[in-house]
């Protein structure tokens, strides 16, 4: 008996040891501590915390904001009584003028307006009719897709996550990261809550709620990783051992997360490049940031600027990319 005891015993120390090397993340550095290469990714702002990539064939969209509507009530706080008026036209033209075809995949980080809002349009493009894409996003998110009238088959192609999936796709993974909403001075924040089933269409900006907030890790097979937020927060045990070679960061008011930069700077171990996002004032036009004169903004946003302190403190060598409206680039 204590000889059958011990084989289950080794059996079971064996069985665990499989399970946790096979649940392990990869390793996405070459010897000697080196990161992939940025060469052939490139990016582009769209915007509030919203990101085109591209890899060879495969383009993804991040939390798509185009329409830029009025969300402040006369003090300049977020107003969720504000009506809920997107701008079909501009959605379509920066779409069709400054984004390089289909996206493959969509994600959303949670059902915010300023990251939902233009999801429906952009699904229901004629422009993109022939091209499957697929939407990652929670199941707030998806109720507010159907409450906003995306198209069924877009929404058939919805897959619901909630954090913790590790799925692949024909040339990238995606790892889904559960995340926090950035939090205000007095440490609230805008709209949260969630929904279990189609609500009525929305007509506030309140109407759309946060549900799950989520970040997301994408890695390129033969090419580099990139760490997708779209809010100034972090559930800092869930990131840990992420190490991505470029690591977009949310920008919008952080006041009441303690030490947010340095410990999201940290635990993703000093990303080699980082680009701020969500720091814009969500308002102005695409086209006027995109094309605004030298001299008219400042040279160096104040969120890269504070990022460059950040970085420089920890004195990893990070480099921050400081990215202008629509205009693509290679993250290097």
């Amino acid at each position: 008996m204590r000889q059958q005891r011990r084989m289950v015993l080794k059996t079971a120390v064996a069985m665990g040891t499989s399970v946790l090397l096979g649940a392990a993340r990869p390793e996405p550095h070459a010897a000697g501590g080196r990161r992939a290469s940025t060469a052939g990714l490139t990016m582009r702002w769209l915007g509030v915390a919203g990101w085109e990539l591209r890899f060879g064939e495969t383009g993804l969209l991040f939390d798509p904001y185009l329409s830029r509507m009025p969300f402040e009530s006369p003090d300049g706080d977020l107003d969720p009584s504000l009506p809920l008026r997107t701008a079909p036209e501009s959605v379509e033209r920066i779409a069709r003028e400054s984004l390089s075809g289909a996206p493959d995949l969509l994600l959303v980080s949670h059902g915010h307006f300023d990251h939902l809002a233009d999801v429906p349009q952009l699904l229901a493009r004629d422009a993109w009719a022939g091209h499957r894409i697929r939407t990652l996003c929670d199941e707030t998110s998806h109720h507010l897709l159907a409450a906003m009238d995306a198209p069924a088959r877009r929404l058939a192609d919805v897959v619901r996550v909630q954090g913790g999936e590790y799925l692949q796709f024909p040339g990238y993974t995606v790892e889904v990261v559960r995340s926090l909403h950035s939090q205000f001075g007095d440490h609230g924040y805008f709209a949260p809550g969630t929904r279990t089933a189609a609500p009525a269409a929305p007509r506030t900006l309140g109407d759309l709620v946060e549900g799950r907030t989520l970040a997301y890790m994408v890695r390129f097979d033969g090419g580099p990783s990139v760490y997708l937020s779209g809010t100034s927060n972090l559930a800092e045990r869930e990131l840990t051992g992420l190490r991505p070679d470029v690591a977009v960061v949310g920008m919008t008011s952080y006041s009441a997360v303690h030490r947010y930069l340095e410990r999201l700077l940290e635990v993703l171990g000093d990303p080699p490049v980082v680009l701020p996002s969500h720091h814009d004032d969500m308002v102005t036009p695409l086209a006027r940031l995109a094309t605004a004169a030298p001299g008219t903004v400042p040279a160096r946003s104040p969120a890269a600027a504070a990022l460059d302190e950040a970085a420089a403190a920890r004195g990893a060598g990070t480099r921050v990319v400081d990215p202008v409206a629509l205009r693509s680039f290679t993250p290097a």
